[in-house]
């Protein structure tokens, strides 16, 4: 019986370390898309001579947030993200 419980605990550690690489993966992941989307988002903003404060006034995200994402500081929620890219009509892939 302590043999059973020792294997069952040994695999149950190795089935967590997967996990926590798979999720690890996904959040850099994540991360990296967020991040590329962001600073095409911010080049489009620049193009069309729009500032922070204007994109903040039109979606209603506070300007203090929406410096912390394009600083890299904050991932938004894609929800936020959406608000963001909508005045420069630009469509997430």
């Amino acid at each position: 019986m302590q043999e059973n419980m020792k294997e069952y605990l040994t695999e149950k550690e190795s089935r967590e370390k997967r996990l926590e690489v798979y999720t690890e993966k996904i959040q850099e992941k994540v991360l990296s898309r967020s991040s590329e989307k962001i600073r095409q988002l911010v080049k489009k903003r620049h193009r069309q001579k729009m500032t922070q404060q204007e994109i903040a006034d039109i979606t209603g995200i506070k300007s203090s947030n929406m410096a912390r994402f394009e600083s890299g500081s904050r991932v938004p929620m894609l929800v936020v993200l959406e608000k963001y890219a909508n005045p420069l009509e630009n469509i997430l892939k």
